[in-house]
């Protein structure tokens, strides 16, 4: 039996490694591999971010797989199909890569897919091959594009298609651009609004989106988030890192621009510290009083040694519930107020490096006005910033503005806050993201009502582009996002003394990029009241 001839392999389409090797070689001196499983990431194929590519890939390259499935926008619209494929291997400067023949074949079966040979001059899978053939040399490829006229309903029976190929050996590689031809300012707001998309997971809202002025291929994006939570259980990626083209040179005030936001899926928890960006994070309910006061080092070891390894001891703002005190009372104390030991709760909160404490909250007032006074200097004192009710504070990177909705004294109450009680945030000339940090809700209470919502809508109309909150001792279900803000309305606890297991909490987790745009995304930690026993 005569067997096949190879299939030619596509020329080389770079002749020059000099595009690509500055570039890697800077990352395998500077990035350190990721420890955890990934099973997927989204890069530029703009060499002039060769950097953000070989960054990104450079986080998978400790794994080795069984199939690389490359995805890409077909620019040119060559193919005759929604989605494009190809039998044929490629040559690169830096070594061959070969395909996943079967594969692709097993795509041809679909109507949808047709093979093409657009392959030889798709900028958006010849300018990743070179990275692939340096860190999974030998791994097939399956490369597809898909077509950008290519409509939603196109995308689910795609989908269906590639599921048995993605199996926990393969690699999705996205090859994607963010905003295209605006100006820098308005391409960030856009990157914005794309990541508060990919924060919620919200696939179902790509389609909304706008190509090109989010992203070159909605297609890409749907179909990566589609195949990693319906066969890798991802609800959503980790945004990498957000650049714009003009980062890399031109003018300031150029008119056409193209961003970059990259992307990682693994099924674990991937730290701050293996990402770029500063990052800051947000936590609930917290007080050292009442039986907190009474727990063994141990435990509280135990408590702070799971929230230090989400965080990496980087700066922590929390909602401060009660009031430090040089000398509280002893005994029994009233169970709906919380009195803390000066000494225990600054040397905690240094621990746990909080830099800023919310007492805009139900229980700042359980000793009176003259004890918040002095507990505001004493957290002053020892430098820590007090996050007051109706103020705004620069934290660096972002202002925060607190405000509880519910109060205890002079009697208890809710819905105390109105429309207007935000103006005092309102700065038209600042450059930073304004954060509200609210404390409203009903305790116990794990989704938000219309009371939440207004309160959150009033906050964006003061400027606020992400809205946190605490008081129900719950934590959401997950994110929620207007056309201006990422909202998670309640954090649960963090430190309280309740142990039901569904009073619960974790962090908020945000990553500052250097063209002033962030991403957030929900850390939850359990009840680790409970759990510390």
């Amino acid at each position: 039996m005569l067997r096949a001839a190879a299939a030619e392999p596509y020329p080389l389409f770079y002749d020059t490694s000099a595009l690509f090797l500055p570039a890697i070689i800077s990352a395998e001196k500077n990035v350190r591999p990721l420890e955890q499983p990934v099973t997927g990431v989204t890069v530029p194929h703009h060499l002039l971010a060769a950097d953000m590519i070989a960054d990104t890939l450079r986080l998978a390259s400790a794994h080795r797989y069984k199939r690389i499935l490359l995805l890409s926008p077909d620019h040119f619209r060559r193919g005759t199909t929604p989605c494009s494929t190809t039998t044929r291997p490629f040559k690169t400067v830096l070594g061959d890569v070969p395909v996943d023949e079967a594969a692709v074949r097993a795509l041809l079966g679909d109507a949808a897919v047709s093979e093409s040979s657009l392959f030889s001059h798709e900028h958006g899978i010849q300018a990743i091959l070179p990275f692939l053939a340096r860190w999974f040399p030998g791994t097939p490829v399956v490369p597809m594009t898909l077509d950008i006229r290519s409509k939603p309903e196109d995308w689910p029976a795609l989908a269906q298609r590639l599921k048995p190929l993605v199996t926990p050996d393969t690699l999705i590689v996205q090859s994607t651009d963010f905003s295209h031809y605006l100006p820098q300012p308005a391409a960030a707001e856009r990157d914005q609004q794309t990541m508060r998309l990919l924060a919620c997971g919200d696939a179902a809202g790509i389609p909304a989106l706008g190509q090109p002025q989010n992203l070159d291929s909605k297609a890409c994006q749907w179909l990566h988030m589609t195949l990693e939570r319906e066969v890798n259980g991802i609800a959503a990626p980790v945004v990498v890192d957000n650049r714009n083209a003009i980062r890399y040179g031109g003018r300031r005030d150029e008119p056409r621009t193209t961003s970059y936001i990259t992307q990682v899926y693994s099924p674990r928890f991937i730290p701050a510290s293996s990402l770029p960006g500063e990052a800051w994070f947000f936590g609930g309910d917290t007080q050292f009083g009442r039986n907190i006061a009474n727990l063994s080092k141990e435990r509280l070891d135990a408590m702070f040694e799971k929230i230090l390894a989400v965080t990496g001891s980087r700066p922590l703002v929390v909602n401060l519930e009660g009031v430090v005190l040089d000398d509280p009372p002893s005994g029994q104390q009233h169970p709906m107020r919380i009195g803390m030991a000066s000494a225990i709760t600054l040397e905690q909160l240094h621990k746990l490096h909080v830099a800023a404490v919310s007492i805009a909250n139900n229980h700042s007032l359980d000793y009176g006005r003259e004890a918040r006074k002095g507990m505001k200097k004493t957290l002053a004192d020892h430098g820590i910033v007090v996050l007051d009710e109706g103020t705004s504070t620069d934290l660096g990177p972002f202002r925060i503005g607190t405000a509880t909705d519910v109060i205890n004294l002079p009697s208890p109450a809710n819905a105390v806050l109105a429309a207007d009680s935000f103006d005092v945030w309102k700065q038209p000339d600042s450059k930073k993201p304004l954060f509200a940090f609210l404390h409203a809700g009903i305790e116990y209470r794990d989704a938000p009502g219309a009371r939440e919502r207004w309160l959150a809508e009033w906050t964006e109309n003061a400027g606020a582009a992400l809205v946190i909150g605490s008081h129900p001792h719950r934590p959401s279900k997950g994110w929620e996002r207007s056309e201006k803000s990422l909202r998670f309305y309640s954090m649960g606890n963090l430190i309280f003394d309740q142990s039901d297991p569904a009073n619960s909490g974790g962090l908020v987790e945000v990553r500052f990029f250097e063209q002033g745009t962030w991403a957030a995304r929900w850390l939850p930690l359990g009840n680790l009241y409970r759990n510390s026993k």
